[in-house]
């Protein structure tokens, strides 16, 4: 399990030793680690990405709608291209969180190299694991017999950690077939795993409630500020992730060693 076994393995970097675990996992270098001095420079690239796809989406859906179809022609393609290249880049940035920081380190010293290639391979991937867990919401919603797509947002939502983890822990797999693994830890982590739930509901509804208001009193002003934001969130969002993979490694190590003791 690569990535639930971190502390066993060597880093792909100059430091020898990782720091001392923090007391408080879910909370120590979470909120902050965005504007960590190492995670500055990516969470800039990607800001400005997403700044320059927010205002072509703003553009094409204001001004450029009365143009119509033309617009979609004209627009279309250098929107849709600042989308990839922008996601793809924060998710491969977000991949490299996750695997760093359940390690056991707290600054990211390697990031992903500018070749748009790697990122676009990253972006596949986590769209994959997106639309698996849009399988479990898609259940939820067919389960509860109501057309209601909340439901379908909010199954997928709850489905993508332990999907995503699975499918870090299976070796970068395209689908979570450690899930098993990961699904076991929940009655022992039970705090860690409501933790992580609150944190990341609490950031995603923040963002989407101040990306909403903005769009109804000033479009054009928001892609300055929600793309900045919507950045960091996915940067979180991996610390969040790799933190909690960490927590799970340290169980199945110590319940490694109590069925060893018997």
């Amino acid at each position: 399990d690569r990535y639930m076994r971190k502390a066993e393995e060597t880093r792909p970097s100059a430091a020898e030793e990782p720091p001392p675990p923090p007391r408080w996992p879910l909370l120590s270098g979470v909120f902050t680690f965005p504007w960590y001095l190492s995670t500055l420079a990516p969470w800039m690239w990607i800001s400005m990405g997403l700044i320059v796809t927010g205002l072509l989406l703003v553009f094409l859906w204001g001004p450029a709608a009365a143009l119509g179809l033309l617009a979609v022609r004209l627009m279309g393609p250098p929107t849709c291209a600042a989308g990839v290249l922008s996601f793809s880049y924060a998710f491969a940035c977000m991949l490299q969180v996750i695997e760093e920081t359940a390690h056991g380190w707290d600054a990211i010293d390697e990031w992903p190299e500018m070749n748009w290639k790697e990122w676009v391979w990253s972006d596949g991937r986590v769209i994959a694991l997106i639309l698996e867990a849009g399988l479990v919401g898609l259940a939820l919603q067919l389960a509860s017999g109501s057309d209601s797509w909340w439901l379908l947002v909010l199954g997928t939502f709850a489905a993508f950690p332990p999907v995503l983890l699975g499918a870090l822990a299976a070796g970068e797999a395209w689908a979570p077939l450690a899930i098993g693994t990961v699904l076991r830890s929940v009655p022992t982590l039970w705090a860690s795993w409501a933790l992580f739930y609150v944190e990341i509901t609490v950031l995603a509804a923040g963002w989407t409630f101040l990306t909403l208001v903005g769009l109804v009193n000033s479009p054009w002003l928001v892609p300055f500020y929600s793309g900045p934001m919507l950045a960091a969130l996915i940067l979180i969002y991996g610390r969040l992730a790799g933190r909690l993979a960490g927590c799970i490694g340290e169980w199945m190590e110590a319940a490694s060693g109590e069925e060893e003791a018997e």
